[in-house]
């Protein structure tokens, strides 16, 4: 029931929250090139800009920006904030035209004490909310959806669903990705948003490297895919 989880109040399961510093821009566009079903993505020294695919022509766009710089994109006319778009993703899809109003919320950092009490187990956005930069929040949901339904489907019938011990398993098995998972994205966070001149040159070598081995970039979209 998502980041501000009902469930997970009334359930008492505390959470530790913290602001990331941005805030994320949301719209959805018409664009004049075809995004073959490419989503692009472009760290620009703390801000990160993404467009995700949708039917058709029709692209998505998550901008994480400074609380300032996010206030003034959702601020632009219709036709100056499709320019602004244009530029910064350097025209890869050509003109844009907008088709949602831009809409932005808090980006924010949380993670649950506990997945699971009597009777309830969180799961999604509900139990861990990640930055959006590496685009993992989702798999991350279906991956906790999957293995509760697994979980309870494998008990022992002599035990109800809801049984503590059962969910416990659950909660168990997800321990582990969900800490890799944060790790990573925090860590990516951290590297991109660095101002560092050493470290920016240390993180293109590193992603042109991974550019030109294709076994490498093949076995890190698998484990992001699961």
């Amino acid at each position: 029931d998502g980041a501000s989880s009902f469930v997970r109040e009334h359930a008492g399961i505390a959470a530790a929250e913290k602001d990331y510093g941005q805030t994320a821009v949301v719209a959805n566009f018409s664009c004049e090139q075809a995004h073959s079903n490419t989503a692009f993505q472009w760290f620009q020294g703390g801000p990160v800009l993404a467009l995700l695919p949708l039917p058709g022509r029709q692209t998505s766009m998550i901008w994480s920006l400074p609380h300032g710089e996010a206030e003034r994109i959702c601020a632009l006319q219709p036709e100056r904030l499709c320019r602004e778009l244009e530029a910064a993703s350097r025209h890869v899809l050509g003109a844009l035209s907008l088709i949602t109003p831009a809409r932005s919320y808090a980006l924010r950092h949380l993670s649950a004490r506990r997945m699971v009490g009597p009777r309830v187990a969180l799961a999604g956005d509900a139990a861990h909310v990640i930055h959006p930069l590496a685009g993992q929040g989702l798999n991350l949901g279906l991956q906790d959806a999957r293995l509760l339904a697994q979980t309870l489907l494998e008990r022992e019938l002599v035990r109800d669903p809801g049984d503590l011990r059962v969910l416990r398993r659950y909660e168990r098995g997800r321990a582990e990705p969900i800490l890799a998972m944060d790790a990573m994205v925090d860590g990516l966070f951290r590297l991109f948003g660095s101002g560092s001149s050493a470290v920016s040159r240390l993180r293109n070598a590193g992603l042109n490297l991974t550019d030109r081995l294709p076994v490498l970039k093949n076995i890190l979209m698998r484990h992001a895919m699961n």
